[in-house]
């Protein structure tokens, strides 16, 4: 395995999200060698980034990145007057930030691997993007918020998220937010064992988007 592929990976996956970085990465391997490429990819850091073996074996079966819809969780979020999230993934975040109504405030969570550059992350959205820490997220609570993260893959009734969400969805925080919505930006199965994730019952969540087809 290179270092340096595994260090640039790393680096993307922290300011972009592991599913963004995966179908970067996946898409400029294809570009210059073809499928070939993708698949040697997925050899060299596959077993690290499971989130990266997933969506390279999609791409050898012919998926290409899915189209980043805030369609999907916008229903979700009608009538809210906050929303908190969890955790980063910028195709995703790029289209609700685009769709979301301007008098929404946004706060992002500050917590994840050491090495996200949070400040560089906010400069993406500018005037739209407050960063929290875990100490004070909770002051934006109330009847009217909302507390989201991006859920990678299901198996039953079991998903896959960031450890920062087991830090924030306990059961007095589910009594303080009107929803705690998992956006799904992964669909294929997890072949490897799921580090940089923690298992969550999907009921744990009382909204999930985009709906099951």
């Amino acid at each position: 395995m290179s270092a340096l592929l595994q260090q640039a990976f790393r680096t993307a996956a922290s300011e972009l999200g592991m599913a963004s970085a995966a179908w970067l990465f996946a898409g400029e391997a294809a570009a210059v060698n073809g499928d070939s490429a993708v698949d040697t990819l997925r050899d060299d850091l596959g077993r690290q980034w499971p989130v990266l073996d997933a969506i390279c074996a999609a791409w050898l079966k012919g998926q290409r990145r899915p189209q980043a819809v805030a369609d999907d969780v916008l229903p979700a979020l009608a009538g809210a007057a906050r929303l908190v999230v969890i955790g980063v993934e910028s195709c995703w975040l790029d289209a609700l930030m685009a769709a979301l109504p301007a008098d929404i405030p946004v706060g992002l969570v500050q917590h994840g691997d050491p090495v996200t550059h949070w400040d560089r992350i906010a400069d993406n959205y500018p005037d739209r993007v407050r960063l929290l820490q875990l100490a004070d997220f909770q002051t934006w609570a109330g009847p009217r918020s909302v507390l989201m993260t991006f859920v990678y893959g299901q198996s039953h009734q079991q998903v896959y998220v960031l450890p920062s969400w087991l830090r924030v969805c306990g059961p007095d925080v589910r009594l303080q937010f009107r929803a705690l919505l998992g956006w799904r930006v992964l669909a294929a199965p997890l072949d490897v064992y799921p580090r940089w994730l923690v298992a969550a019952d999907a009921q744990t969540f009382t909204d999930l988007r985009p709906l099951p087809c």
